[in-house]
């Protein structure tokens, strides 16, 4: 009785002894691909753990049932690319690549076998060159064409941009992807203008088209742009690879994310040329330009009807485009901020010697310093229309186009807008 309990036991300890060895003997493989930068396939194998070879052979054809020709062999040592994960510093000593730097056809299916070896050994236990293979993969790979060349790219005015690439043989069709450096909030971000699963399709063309030209786009970005053509293959329309990236920046006014080299290159062209032309007030001067402006501000008095009133202001020659495009956009928002009293150049210390600096309202948006009146007399957004809120439509515009309010510490210049914040 004993004997015939004991004998299943015995068999199912056993089963489990040799599963392990089974799983451990699989001798296994997986088999991707991907292209590299410079356009070649890439293969790239990932060996079980456990799995001892020596390396792998790499076939191609160009048709599913072969010929297959020899266009490779890989050491796993040679050859491996070690993973590297920055948030668990671990590794992955598992992964072979092979990159083929054949000439393929565009357009083209190719079928690659890859097929892991090892090297048989003589009766003395040397290495011998024969090969013993373990296992083989097949992975059928669609090779695209080459991409499009951007020949030109450049800001089109004040707000457009044009973009003009080279044509592909036997190309069906162009498309434009896109992607810029701010969120849809409007922030701004640094992408990755390598990775393109971030752009975004905004246009498709026929194979005549050769040049794009896009309008209304906002001041302060940077557009970036990729460009393939395409070929219809079973019903499928296939991608070539992507042309290299255009960024075309909208700067015709000064921006917000302006850094402090940029602002000194628009408004004086270098340090150098800053210290020559503004030594004195005669040649500082010569850098100002008077330009004319519409405001609103009140028919009677503090209040009342709005009418259009037309104020001349001089400012730094350089950025005068900005301001006049900052005052047409204040003029033109709902909120109407009246304006009776305005200026920006005077030959004195501070922004002002450079025309970069604009007083609004000074009796309205006094400058304190703690509870110290500095200059004007209040500020009451809530009483005065001609004080200016802290939120309003007048701020947000200025600090678009780069000019921030006054406000140093305890010393506040709720008049004052420039453009360094100085």
């Amino acid at each position: 009785m004993y004997k015939r309990l004991l004998l299943p036991f015995l068999v199912f300890a056993l089963l489990m002894i040799l599963m392990p060895i089974k799983a451990y003997a699989q001798n296994d493989f997986t088999l991707e691909y991907d292209f590299t930068s410079d356009h070649m396939v890439r293969l790239k194998m990932t060996n079980e753990a456990g799995f001892e070879f020596d390396g792998y052979i790499i076939e191609r054809a160009s048709a599913k049932s072969g010929p297959y020709e020899n266009v490779g062999t890989c050491s796993k040592t040679s050859y491996s690319t070690y993973r590297y994960y920055y948030d668990d510093y671990s590794y992955d000593n598992n992964l072979t690549t092979y990159s083929d730097s054949s000439v393929l056809s565009p357009y083209t299916t190719y079928y690659y076998k890859v097929s892991a070896f090892t090297y048989a050994k003589d009766e003395y236990g040397y290495t011998t060159d024969e090969k013993t293979i373990l296992n083989a993969k097949e992975i059928e790979v669609l090779y695209p064409g080459a991409g499009p060349v951007i020949t030109s790219g450049k800001r089109k005015g004040k707000n457009g941009s044009t973009i003009s690439w080279s044509p592909v043989d036997g190309a069906e069709g162009y498309v434009v992807c896109l992607l810029t450096d701010i969120d849809e909030n409007g922030n701004v971000l640094w992408p990755d203008t390598s990775n393109e699963q971030l752009y975004t399709q905004i246009s498709d063309f026929t194979a005549t088209t050769l040049n794009a030209s896009y309008k209304k786009l906002t001041n302060g970005v940077t557009y970036y742009y990729r460009v393939y053509a395409y070929k219809t293959i079973d019903g499928k329309r296939v991608m070539s690879f992507s042309s290299d990236v255009k960024n075309i920046a909208m700067d015709y006014y000064a921006y917000a994310s302006e850094d402090y080299f940029q602002k000194t290159k628009r408004a004086f062209g270098s340090e150098k040329k800053r210290n020559k032309n503004f030594k004195t007030e005669a040649k500082a001067r010569r850098q100002m330009k008077t330009i004319k402006i519409k405001v609103w501000d009140f028919k009677n008095g503090r209040k009342g009807k709005k009418i259009t009133r037309v104020k001349y202001l001089t400012v730094n020659k350089n950025l005068a485009p900005t301001v006049k495009q900052i005052f047409k956009e204040v003029y033109e928002s709902e909120e109407k901020q009246v304006i009776h009293d305005i200026g920006c150049y005077s030959y004195r210390t501070g922004e002002h010697m450079y025309g970069l600096a604009i007083d609004v309202n000074p009796n309205e948006n006094y400058m304190i310093d703690g509870k110290k009146v500095m200059s004007g007399s209040f500020w009451k957004p809530k009483k005065s229309a001609y004080s200016i809120p802290l939120e309003c439509d007048f701020v947000r515009i200025m600090n678009r186009y780069g000019f921030s309010r006054g406000f140093w510490g305890n010393r506040k210049d709720y008049m004052h807008f420039s453009y360094f914040g100085t």
